[in-house]
C-alpha cells in the first residue's frame, strides 16, 4: 500500500507571489527541483487536462509522486493541489464544476432542465464506467460487516450522515461521525469483522484517509467511494469503488453520483434480506416522529 504523508516545504524557495498561477510556476520554472520541474510543465502544457485529474494521476503524467504534486502546489502559494487545480480552472475559464452549466447544455431550455439533464448524463456515465466487481465487493463488505462506519468530512460529511441513516433503517449497525477527530478514533475501535467505508469526491480529503488507514490498520475491512481514479483514497483502502462520469466534474453532479451509488449498495443489502422486519419497523419509527 502507497503511503500519502503529509508534506511540508521547510527551508525551500517559496514562488508564492500575487498573479495568475501559470504565469507563477512559468517564472519560477528553472529554480525547481527536477521532479517538481516535471509537474510544472505538464500543467503548463495540459492545464485543462489536469484540473480534471486527480493528485495521483498528474502524478503518474509527470512520472513522479503524489508528495511531490503536493509540494509544488504549496511552492506556489496554494495550500495543495486541490486549491491549486481551483486556480487554474478560474485562469483557465473552465469554472462549470463553480456552478455554470455545461458547455454542452441546450441554451434554449429552462436553465433547470440545462442542469438536471447535466446531472443525469452524469450519472449514466458514471453507472458506465464503475468496476462491477469493486461494487460486488463493497456490497459483500458491508452485508458481511458486524458494524459499518462511513467516514466523510466536509460536504461529505453529509452523504456519510445519510447512509449510516439509510442502512440503519435496514437493521445494519451503521454509523457516521461528523466530527473528524472522534471519526477518527471510532475508526481505531473497528477490527476484524467490521468495515469503514469512506466518501471522498476528490479522493484527497487527509481526514478521511487517516481515518480509513487506521480503519485498516485495525483489521477492519475498508472500501472508498470517490470520483476520482488514482487518488490517495483508492491507494488507502483494500475496495476502491469509483462513480463518477469520466468527463463531467460538476460540483453537484458528482454528490448525486455518489448518492446514487450509496443508494444501488443499500438496494443491494435490502435485497440479501427478504423477509428481514427491520425496514417495517424503522418506517413506524421514522412516521412516529412525524406529524
Amino acid at each position: 500500500m502507497k503511503q500519502y504523508a503529509a508534506v511540508t516545504v521547510p527551508n525551500e524557495t517559496s514562488f508564492r507571489q500575487a498573479g495568475q498561477p501559470s504565469a507563477v510556476l512559468r517564472s519560477g520554472l528553472d529554480r525547481l527541483p527536477a521532479a517538481e520541474r516535471r509537474v510544472a510543465e505538464v500543467l503548463l502544457a495540459r492545464a485543462g487536462e489536469a484540473i480534471h485529474e486527480s493528485v495521483g494521476e498528474l502524478a503518474e503524467r509527470a512520472r513522479t509522486s503524489p508528495a511531490t504534486v503536493v509540494r509544488l502546489s504549496r511552492r506556489v502559494g496554494y495550500d495543495g493541489f486541490a486549491a491549486l487545480k481551483i486556480a487554474l480552472a478560474h485562469e483557465a475559464g473552465s469554472v462549470n464544476q463553480f456552478g455554470l452549466p455545461r458547455a454542452d447544455a441546450d441554451p434554449s431550455a429552462p436553465l433547470y432542465r440545462q442542469v438536471m439533464a447535466a446531472d443525469a448524463q452524469s450519472l449514466n456515465g458514471a453507472a458506465a464506467a464503475m468496476d462491477a466487481t469493486a461494487f460486488g465487493r463493497c456490497l459483500a463488505a458491508i452485508t458481511g460487516a458486524r458494524e459499518v462506519l462511513f467516514a466523510g468530512v466536509g460536504a461529505s460529511a453529509a452523504l456519510a450522515a445519510l447512509a449510516a441513516f439509510r442502512f440503519s433503517a435496514l437493521g445494519v449497525r451503521a454509523s457516521a461521525i461528523p466530527d473528524a477527530l472522534t471519526q477518527h478514533l471510532r475508526a481505531g475501535t473497528l477490527g476484524p469483522g467490521d468495515a469503514c467505508v469512506a466518501i471522498s469526491h476528490t479522493g484527497e480529503s487527509r481526514d478521511t484517509i487517516e481515518a480509513v488507514t487506521t480503519a485498516r490498520e485495525a483489521g477492519a475491512t475498508t472500501a472508498g467511494i470517490t470520483s476520482f481514479a488514482g487518488s490517495p483514497l483508492t491507494e488507502a483502502v483494500d475496495i476502491p469503488l469509483v462513480c463518477a462520469d469520466p468527463a463531467a466534474r460538476e460540483l453537484f453532479a458528482n454528490p448525486v453520483a455518489l448518492v446514487s451509488v450509496l443508494g444501488a449498495l443499500q438496494a443491494g443489502v435490502a435485497l440479501s434480506r427478504p423477509g428481514d422486519g427491520a425496514p417495517g419497523a424503522a418506517a413506524r419509527l421514522i412516521a412516529s416522529h412525524q406529524y
